[in-house]
């Protein structure tokens, strides 16, 4: 399965959780991981209508609470460092995959700020994101995709806006700066479009650091869901993410196909199963062909001839009953002698006639010779 983010208007954290919610996650899941990290959040699901699209909208409430006026005043100015982050997280009980995603989403962050700020990255005071709604936003994106468990994820291009947007560090040009070093640091490019306002936010990018394959034009899909994802501000532009799932189709231009692979582990019994299994698949032809590879070591390369329409499940074939982990194929060009086929009267024996311009061939069906022996 693969999932690709269209996100025309920028991203942000919780714009993806969104999105991957309205494809199909269950809210439940979420929520009931969220209460393990113990944090005064509630959160919330909402739907929003953006130009006519019937879009979600993933909220975090961050709940205050009132204690005598110095603990309140103490909770105000307590902004938690990137190591206490990663203890808050490690210490959970979320599943370990969604810790590790966690933390290295956070770590993108982090490393970006502190480039921004001079500052050591453990230390980093994450204010904005340290906040408790990025932590959940974060949090709640590491369980979408433990929950659809992907192969691949990709974005379309990204592009911010201009202007400048308010920090808890004062005002700060758009792109913000963490963005712009997330960006650097990580190879992503980036553009802006011509509009007033912020469009990329750190934990949007972060998240998109750590686990997007490209940032590419959908490539051709097999969809299967999709969820649209609002973002909080009004824009001249929808303001959506649009979670496209589905599968990756190969563009197979040509209508046949050669497939190799070199083996040199497998059993004669082995192999000669697995040529059965890619037929069944729909293969028009499997070979070997004995070979040496390197170090002298006696091999086989499999061979195998497929149509365009069989590609993927004879190739998924090779995968499954061989031992290869690769495999190179080539488009084939075929000229085929005309067929047909008559029966010769009095004994039932087929006769194969094949025709290439002026060139006749006749073949007596081999099966129907043996029953008249017999």
């Amino acid at each position: 399965m693969i999932i690709y983010f269209d996100a025309p208007s920028g991203i942000a954290g919780d714009m993806l959780v969104s999105s991957l919610i309205d494809a199909g996650v269950d809210f439940e899941y979420i929520k009931s991981n969220i209460a393990l990290l113990g944090l005064d959040v509630e959160i919330d699901l909402k739907e929003k209508m953006v130009n006519g699209i019937k879009a979600k909208n993933f909220v975090v409430n961050v709940l205050q609470h009132h204690h005598d006026d110095h603990a309140h005043h103490h909770h105000h100015h307590h902004h938690r460092t990137f190591k206490d982050i990663k203890k808050l997280l490690q210490e959970s009980k979320l599943p370990e995959a969604v810790k590790d995603l966690s933390i290295r989403i956070f770590e993108k962050i982090a490393k970006a700020e502190a480039t921004v700020h001079g500052m050591d990255i453990e230390e980093i005071a994450f204010h904005e994101v340290g906040a408790d709604d990025s932590i959940v936003d974060i949090v709640a994106f590491s369980l979408c995709i433990e929950y659809l468990k992907p192969q691949e994820v990709l974005f379309s291009p990204l592009s911010d806006g201009r202007g400048f947007t308010k920090s808890m560090h004062g005002i700060i040009p758009v792109p913000a700066p963490a963005v712009l070093e997330i960006a650097r640091q990580n190879g992503i490019p980036i553009a802006t479009v011509d509009i007033d306002t912020e469009l990329i936010t750190p934990t949007g990018i972060g998240i998109a650091a750590a686990i997007s394959n490209g940032f590419v034009n959908m490539p051709r899909m097999q969809i299967e869901k999709i969820g649209y994802g609002s973002g909080t501000k009004d824009l001249p532009i929808p303001n959506i993410v649009r979670a496209i799932i589905g599968k990756k189709k190969l563009n197979l231009s040509s209508k046949y196909f050669e497939i190799f692979a070199n083996i040199d582990d497998m059993t004669g019994e082995d192999l000669s199963l697995a040529l059965e299994k890619i037929m069944q698949a729909g293969a028009l032809d499997v070979y070997f062909t004995p070979i040496y590879m390197k170090k002298g070591r006696p091999a086989y390369k499999l061979g195998v001839i497929a149509k365009s329409e069989s590609f993927e499940d004879v190739v998924d074939a090779v995968f499954r009953w061989t031992s290869t982990i690769g495999v190179r194929y080539v488009e084939l060009r075929r000229i085929e002698m005309e067929r047909k086929q008559e029966n010769i009267k009095e004994v039932p024996l087929r006769l194969k006639i094949s025709s290439y311009k002026d060139i006749k061939r006749l073949k007596l069906e081999f099966e129907d010779i043996k029953k008249l022996t017999k």
